[in-house]
């Protein structure tokens, strides 16, 4: 939710302009860490998810999305192999929900998860700089391409023995998030003496609504196909083989197109609406054509910008969208890259 304190006449939050022109770190420790390990850990996640598991080598990472039968949303992960482990990253709190989908269905498969959110914590190194400023901080991820991963270690410093750096640019700036055990205060020092800059919430929650990064469980939920979360290119197979969800998957892929896409709206006017507010359709202003589900000012762009689902054949960019009981219009600026 947009904090009333920021706006036209505010200044940038901490780590705000770092993250735009050099580099930020964010504590994203409330983010929930699993761990999968055992022999068919690979084979099993493969089956309840929509990229490639079963072949990603040790040192690779993707994106993807578990679903239902139905082809619905149930969870937005990040996954990262290792040799010896998976390990899955997704939205604070739902470790319990996927432990228990993905434990449904396990029989004789060897494979073990576990929540390791509590005893772990993760920060998101993101901006142009941050390759560069990272390796002064000791960290050299300059061989690191987008969806890799690897172990780092910092000599002297046995807090920082074993880190594990994976490379995911969700804020479209090169981005890194850095898992370790323990709370980081060693790791956020080393960084900050480094001149990588210590941002705040509100600063990454505009960063991520300019980005157009949707959260599961604000911007998606179980009520969405997996196209519709415009993730596509990064996060579906269309080549793996059978999974949980993948018929309505393949449908609309033969289809060409889902009713609804996620959209990065600009709010052009005076007034900023709240989350959950509605967009109308443009020729009958009666018709509900979407929701704002996030919204954030962006001093980038000089105005408050939104996400939403929005119906597609108003989802084109440049379209005009007017906002229920606000005198403010929202202007699709993003409709592909999500």
């Amino acid at each position: 939710m947009l904090d009333s304190s920021y706006g036209p006449s505010s200044e940038p939050p901490a780590g705000y302009v770092p993250a735009r022109e050099g580099a930020a770190v964010f504590d994203l420790s409330a983010r929930t860490r699993l761990v999968m390990t055992g022999s068919d850990r690979r084979s099993f996640l493969h089956n309840f998810c929509t990229n490639e598991i079963r072949g990603l080598a040790d040192g690779a990472s993707c994106e993807a999305f578990l679903l239902n039968v139905k082809g619905r949303i149930l969870g937005h992960i990040f996954v990262s192999a290792e040799e010896d482990r998976l390990s899955i990253g997704s939205v604070p709190g739902q470790g319990p929900a996927l432990i228990e989908h993905l434990e449904k269905y396990h029989l004789v498969e060897d494979f073990q998860l576990t929540d390791c959110s509590g005893e772990t914590c993760e920060f998101l190194v993101t901006g142009p700089a941050s390759v560069e400023l990272l390796a002064e901080a000791g960290f050299d991820v300059s061989d690191l391409g987008v969806f890799q991963n690897r172990r780092v270690a910092t000599p002297g410093d046995e807090s920082l023995s074993d880190i594990l750096v994976q490379r995911f640019d969700m804020l479209c700036d090169p981005g890194f998030l850095l898992t370790m055990n323990g709370t980081g205060e060693s790791l956020v020092s080393r960084l900050g003496a480094a001149g990588i800059s210590a941002g705040t919430q509100v600063a990454f929650e505009a960063l991520r609504v300019e980005a157009g990064f949707p959260v599961y469980g604000i911007d998606l939920s179980v009520d969405n196909l997996a196209q519709e979360a415009c993730r596509t290119v990064a996060a579906i197979s269309f080549t793996k083989g059978c999974y949980l969800g993948q018929e309505p998957v393949a449908r609309i892929h033969a289809l060409g197109h889902v009713n609804r896409e996620l959209r990065v709206l600009e709010i052009r006017g005076e007034e900023t609406p709240a989350v959950g507010t509605a967009l109308l359709r443009p020729d009958n202003l009666e018709k509900e054509i979407g929701q704002l589900s996030s919204v954030s000012w962006s001093w980038q762009r000089g105005c408050a910008v939104g996400i939403a689902l929005v119906r597609s054949q108003f989802a084109s960019s440049g379209t005009e969208l007017p906002i229920a009981v606000c005198s403010s219009r929202a202007v699709v600026v993003k409709t592909s890259g999500l």
